[in-house]
C-alpha cells in the first residue's frame, strides 16, 4: 500500500519539473497512478488538494524571496547613503527612488503581461468559474486556480488575518466566515474548502448555485412577510378595541 506521504513527495517532484500551463490534476493522477502502479480514482480529491498546498507554497517561497531582496536593496541603499557626505546624499536619495519608481513600474507591467497570459494559459493557470461566495471576496467571475491561490494570501496578509501564535491558522472576519463559514480555518482545510469554489467554466454547479441565491432571498421575504402579517393584524385589532 501507497503511503500518502509518498504520494505528496512525488507529487511535488513531478510540479517541480513540470510546465503549469501544460500540467494538469488530470495529468499528475496519471503520472502518480504510472509511478506507484495503482489506481488513483477515487483519490482525485486529494490529489487536488495537494496541488493547491503546493501552488501555496510556491507563492509564499516566492514573497519571501521578493521580500529578502527588498531588504537587501534598502540595506544597500543605506549603507551607499551613509558613505556619501551630505552634498551628496541627495543625489543618492533621488537615484535610489527613481530605481524604486522604475522597479514598481517594471513590476506592474509585468503583472499585466502575466494576468493575461494566464488568462489565455491552460493547465493550472487555465481560466476557471468561481462560485457566487468567492466572486464577491476576488470581485472576478472567473481566475486561474493559482491565480485564486496567490489572491487568497495577498488578501489574509492585507487584512493581517494569520494567528500571530500559529501563522498556518488564518483568523476568519466577515467576507472569509461566508466563503468557509467558520471563525478560523488552517492553511490545509482552506485548500479543501477553496476546491469547492473553484469550478470549469461549463459547470453547472455555478450556474445552479447563482439560481438558488435569488431564490433563497425570497424565500426569507416570503417568511418575513408571513411574520408581519400576525403583527399587522394584531396592531389593527388594537386600535379597533381603543
Amino acid at each position: 500500500m501507497v503511503l500518502d506521504s509518498e504520494l505528496i513527495a512525488r507529487l511535488w517532484e513531478f510540479l517541480g519539473e513540470s510546465d503549469l500551463n501544460t500540467t494538469t490534476t488530470a495529468i499528475v493522477r496519471r503520472r502518480l497512478e504510472e509511478d506507484f502502479g495503482i489506481d488513483l480514482t477515487d483519490r482525485k480529491k486529494f490529489i487536488r488538494e495537494q496541488v493547491d498546498l503546493y501552488l501555496q507554497n510556491q507563492f509564499e517561497n516566492a514573497e519571501e524571496q521578493q521580500q529578502q531582496q527588498q531588504n537587501e536593496d534598502d540595506q544597500t541603499a543605506k549603507i551607499k547613503s551613509e558613505e556619501t557626505d551630505g552634498s551628496d546624499s541627495d543625489d543618492e536619495e533621488e537615484e535610489h527612488e527613481r530605481a524604486k519608481n522604475k522597479k514598481a513600474t517594471s513590476k506592474k507591467r509585468s503583472k499585466g503581461v502575466n494576468s493575461e497570459g494566464k488568462r489565455r494559459g491552460g493547465g493550472f493557470n487555465k481560466v476557471s468559474r468561481l462560485s457566487p461566495q468567492l466572486r464577491e471576496l476576488l470581485g472576478v467571475p472567473e481566475m486561474a486556480r493559482t491565480e485564486v491561490v496567490k489572491q487568497m494570501w495577498v488578501y489574509i496578509r492585507e487584512k493581517n488575518l494569520q494567528d500571530p501564535v500559529n501563522k498556518k491558522n488564518i483568523i476568519c472576519d466577515e467576507p472569509l466566515h461566508a466563503l468557509f463559514g467558520v471563525e478560523s480555518i488552517d492553511m490545509f482545510q482552506m485548500n479543501k474548502a477553496l476546491s469547492k469554489h473553484i469550478l470549469p467554466l461549463d459547470s453547472d454547479e455555478v450556474k445552479s448555485m447563482e439560481r438558488e441565491k435569488p431564490r433563497k432571498h425570497e424565500r426569507e421575504e416570503v417568511k418575513s412577510t408571513e411574520k408581519e402579517k400576525p403583527r399587522k393584524h394584531e396592531r389593527e385589532e388594537g386600535m379597533d378595541s381603543k
